[in-house]
């Protein structure tokens, strides 16, 4: 079962629907207040979409409900959804800053919850996950939960007093590409290329360069040397955004952000 879908809980709903037999699903229910205003939504089968938990089978007692809510609808949507579930129902939340406590608290003291930040690249089965567990989770439900996310991805398991940080890593971390995107695209276009040569020039950059990243056995420190001959044009570059640590000094500011937001949404 999916509680919450939108942007994050779509993204790994898709991924899913690639690998349902590998993972052993056999049906999702999907619950989602807002599925009128919805659109494209993945059509498969297995997959059923109720807009409302008093219309899903009372007596579903899924292996897994996955919390895909926003942090502050979370209460409401377990307080929801808890009737659904069974005595071993696991619980994996996706939710930045909320806790395993808080979640095992508002389940009535149950053990089997899980505590993960996956991102949007699931969809494609490029997402990565960190996952943390109650103390008490089965294996069994470990390695569903393991699964279900390998699934979409690669997976880490971190200790919940990282959950913050991973957060402003990756959980964050796409959005942050995505605004290099658009900056390089918007640079490219001022310096007299065309959109669909700029866009294409910057995406296929990015994403050759984050291939390259993935297979090599170099550190990116000595990829970015590799590419920065001494008065090259690479070098001209980098001096700007590299000068006083300017490049640096705005990405640790911009993560602490993203984490110490996570950190208040726990709150």
């Amino acid at each position: 079962m999916l509680c919450g879908c939108g942007k994050m809980g779509q993204a790994l709903l898709r991924g899913w629907i690639k690998h349902l037999s590998d993972i052993g699903i056999n049906a999702i229910t999907i619950i989602e207040p807002n599925l009128a205003e919805m659109a494209d939504l993945p059509d498969h089968p297995l997959i059923t979409y109720w807009d409302s938990p008093d219309k899903a089978d009372s007596q579903q007692n899924p292996d897994m409900i996955v919390l895909a809510s926003k942090p502050q609808d979370m209460a409401e949507a377990i307080a929801g959804v808890k009737p659904l579930a069974g005595a071993q129902t696991a619980w994996l939340s996706i939710a930045a800053g909320i806790s395993i406590n808080w979640l095992s608290e508002h389940l009535n003291g149950h053990q089997q919850v899980i505590r993960t930040m996956p991102n949007t690249p699931s969809a494609l089965g490029m997402g990565v996950t960190a996952m943390a567990y109650h103390a008490m989770l089965t294996a069994q439900n470990q390695t569903l939960a393991f699964d279900l996310m390998a699934s979409v991805g690669e997976v880490v398991e971190v200790g919940e007093n990282l959950m913050d940080a991973v957060t402003a890593v990756s959980g964050s971390g796409p959005a942050y590409i995505f605004l290099m995107q658009e900056a390089m695209e918007a640079a490219a276009i001022k310096m007299g290329l065309s959109e669909d040569v700029a866009r294409k020039l910057s995406v296929s950059t990015i994403r050759g360069a984050g291939e390259l990243m993935r297979v090599s056995q170099e550190k990116p420190a000595q990829l970015r040397q590799n590419v920065s001959s001494r008065g090259g044009t690479t070098l001209a570059a980098l001096e700007v955004m590299m000068t006083n640590g300017r490049m640096a000094d705005m990405m640790e500011e911009a993560m602490l952000a993203a984490r110490n937001r996570s950190k208040e949404l726990g709150q």
